[in-house]
């Protein structure tokens, strides 16, 4: 092989995490004697037939999700969990490679789980580091008819948190790719029905708190509430609120309390918000670990003190 064939062949390894196919081999001149010399020589390895790992390459998951696609041939997306874990999404660690290739394409892996589709869009596909993959909206419409609802709906509120992609564009193709027969569509539609317009909550965590309230019995509190004081003057941003009742919840756990100047401006909003007449309930971690009902208990509590001293008032 030439040095011009070599070079060309390292520069797409690189592309594609230290992989060529045997026809990208031949169209930059390597014969197919020359391919197996280069094996026999431990220079590459065959990863499955047709695709070569280049000598000095990690075997990582990225790695083995693109011989798959390799394997599969053109129009073959990362999908399903694997699409999740590209993306980052909370609770979505790779497990195993997921493909989906168009419907009556068959296709075999030992590398993969492959999934076919009629419905696969050119706007549901596009690529992370160099891994043809779908986008979030398709990719949580595929996870929702393959992991727990606990899984999606940490997945959901990871990809609409970190502004991945939005409600308006989820819950258009959830409706378009939906349907009677489509697995975990009615589930999705529940965990979207969970948020509503303009809200957006700033983490994870909050949006995991107000699905347990929910659960247990308490309506949907207001996210990110601002509240000022008689004379107009902003006096506090709480994570969650219940405006009519005055009482509110902070992430505690989640902030970073990191100097004595910090804890005391904390210690003088609270006094504030009391003078106010609120009462500003903590939730930490462990809340979020069960199932809420104990907080759910307790803001049940003091919504009703609530209205016991305004009635009384």
């Amino acid at each position: 092989m030439d040095k011009n064939a070599e070079q060309q062949l390292s520069r797409l390894a690189r592309r594609q995490h230290g992989l060529v196919t045997g026809a990208q081999a031949r169209a930059a001149g390597v014969s197919h004697e020359s391919t197996r010399w280069r094996v026999r020589m431990g220079l590459w390895t065959r990863v499955v037939p047709g695709v070569f790992a280049l000598g000095g390459t990690a075997d990582t998951w990225r790695r083995k999700t693109m011989a798959a696609l390799l394997a599969a041939g053109p129009g073959a997306v990362a999908s399903h969990t694997t699409a999740a874990a590209l993306y980052g999404l909370s609770r979505c660690e790779f497990k195993g490679v997921e493909i989906t290739v168009a419907k009556g394409r068959s296709h075999r892996s030992r590398l993969a789980t492959v999934h076919e589709t009629a419905h696969l869009a050119r706007g549901d596909i596009t690529s992370i580091a160099g891994i043809p993959v779908t986008r979030p909206p398709r990719t949580l419409v595929d996870l929702a008819g393959c992991v727990s609802r606990s899984v999606l709906e940490e997945a959901v509120d990871d990809a609409l948190v970190r502004r991945l992609t939005t409600l308006d564009r989820l819950t258009s193709r959830a409706k378009a790719l939906g349907g009677p027969g489509r697995n975990g569509s009615v589930v999705l539609g529940e965990v979207l029905g969970c948020w509503s317009h303009g809200d957006m909550a700033e983490s994870v965590a909050e949006m995991r708190l107000v699905r347990r309230l929910v659960a247990n019995g308490q309506p949907e509190p207001d996210l990110q509430h601002e509240v000022y004081d008689d004379g107009g003057r902003f006096v506090a941003r709480l994570d969650l609120a219940y405006p009519d009742d005055k009482v509110g919840l902070e992430m505690n756990g989640f902030r970073w309390h990191a100097t004595p100047i910090r804890f005391a401006k904390d210690q003088e909003r609270l006094r504030r918000l009391a003078a106010l007449g609120w009462l500003v309930l903590p939730a930490t971690p462990v809340d979020l670990a069960g199932d809420g009902r104990d907080l759910a208990a307790q803001v049940a509590g003091a919504r009703r003190q609530s209205h016991a001293v305004g009635q009384s008032a």
